[in-house]
């Protein structure tokens, strides 16, 4: 097999730390639940593992295969489409680059994606005619990547802290998805993960890899075990917890902190709209129920932070009621998630229009990106960064895996 000489930038300075760190397995393209994809071989080569092959197991660069969903197997065509070759039918397949080798994969029309790891793809056993796509790729690889699509910032110290956070959410959750196969999902859900999509620029790929192996390993623990590890891009000038947002406790006693470094941010203060019925069709689907163009919005606020503890969809005589995650999540799903980009807002019809206004962006728990970024500016170092928004946490070290 002929050797290719890698030229794009990013293969050039993936860290050695990254390269030899644990596995984590991830689901790809979680939001578009694919029956077929194709994988193409971006950079050197892949060698396939499937029983029942009858075509030989290396791919070569810009080679491909194309995958779908058949009467519960997979089928498995390589090459030219319409060269008449038959396809081979599997129960599934592996694709393993060799090296530092990258694969694409493909969604026609809709999404291409370049990752960095061992793909495996097999029918979806909880969702019957759908793929589940696993890649198992190095933990700091995933790291990188994962810092990397949360901001375009490049201060070191304000990465190095981000890096910490998402090590740390990844050890926290890292069975999160285990009954289905996997240990994260790709969306924030768990975390953003776009593969080497945000690592293409030298430069920046470069400081994102030097801050996370300038961490390597390192994560936030409270009374000897790793944090939830929650963050988000703009806390908007006081953090929530976990169980205001979500429900429940976890093992780190999260507080409320309150936060002057992100009110520069333009989304330290914010206004959205969106059109009445397409506001009442989310909603009406998240409760089950059909809203009629009368329905009120009624947010349950805690003061003085304007936290939304829940939203009372008052309807006639009919009520119900939704957490704000839930009711954000409704929207979100329905209209973008820059709708409602926070749970701090307020509520108010205008004619044909829902107008939300609000401070924040994301869940708004734990560390502040905006305000880690404005004290790395102001000469702080990452550790003052995490200090300042876990009080009670203390940096550990993995020593093994």
């Amino acid at each position: 097999m002929a050797k290719f000489v890698v030229t794009l930038s990013l293969l050039l300075i993936a860290s050695p730390a990254a390269q030899a760190s644990p596995t984590v397995r991830i689901s790809l393209l979680s939001l578009f639940k694919p029956d077929a994809i194709e994988v193409r071989v971006a950079t050197g080569e892949a060698a396939i593992d499937a029983a029942g092959l009858s075509s030989e197991r290396h791919i070569a660069r810009s080679e491909s295969i194309r995958i779908r969903v058949s009467g519960g197997r997979l089928s498995v065509a390589r090459g030219n489409p319409h060269s008449g070759n038959q396809p081979d039918v599997v129960n599934s397949i592996r694709i393993t680059p060799v090296g530092s080798s990258t694969l694409e994969l493909i969604l026609p029309g809709r999404i291409r994606r370049i990752v960095r790891g061992t793909l495996t793809v097999e029918p979806a056993t909880e969702e019957r005619g759908r793929l589940r796509i696993v890649l198992a790729t190095g933990r700091e690889d995933a790291v990188a990547s994962v810092v990397a699509a949360e901001t375009s910032e490049r201060s070191v110290e304000a990465l190095k802290a981000l890096a910490v956070m998402v090590r740390t959410f990844m050890i926290s959750h890292e069975d999160r998805h285990a009954s289905e196969g996997f240990d994260l999902c790709d969306t924030t859900h768990c975390q953003l993960y776009r593969g080497e999509q945000d690592l293409t620029d030298a430069r920046s790929a470069r400081t994102v890899f030097d801050a996370v192996a300038a961490t390597a390993g390192e994560f936030l623990s409270y009374e000897g075990l790793p944090i939830e590890g929650h963050y988000s891009a703009v806390c908007g000038g006081i953090s929530v917890t976990p169980s205001m947002v979500w429900g429940g406790s976890g093992r780190y006693p999260y507080k409320q902190i309150t936060c002057r470094w992100c009110r520069a941010s333009r989304f330290a203060r914010w206004e959205r709209s969106a059109a009445v019925s397409n506001i009442l069709t989310a909603v009406s689907q998240a409760t089950g129920t059909r809203l009629s163009e009368a329905a009120r919005f009624r947010p349950e606020i805690d003061r003085p932070g304007g936290f939304v503890r829940s939203v009372t969809v008052l309807d006639g005589d009919r009520r119900s009621s939704l957490g704000v995650d839930a009711f954000r999540r409704a929207i979100g799903l329905r209209l973008g998630w820059n709708t409602v980009l926070s749970p701090s807002f307020t509520i108010e019809r205008s004619g044909s229009k829902f107008i939300f206004r609000g401070r924040g962006f994301g869940s708004q728990v734990g560390l502040c990106e905006a305000g880690a970024f404005a004290q790395a500016r102001a000469g702080r170092g990452y550790r003052q960064i995490l200090k300042y928004y876990y009080p009670q946490a203390e940096i550990g070290e993995l020593t093994h895996d």
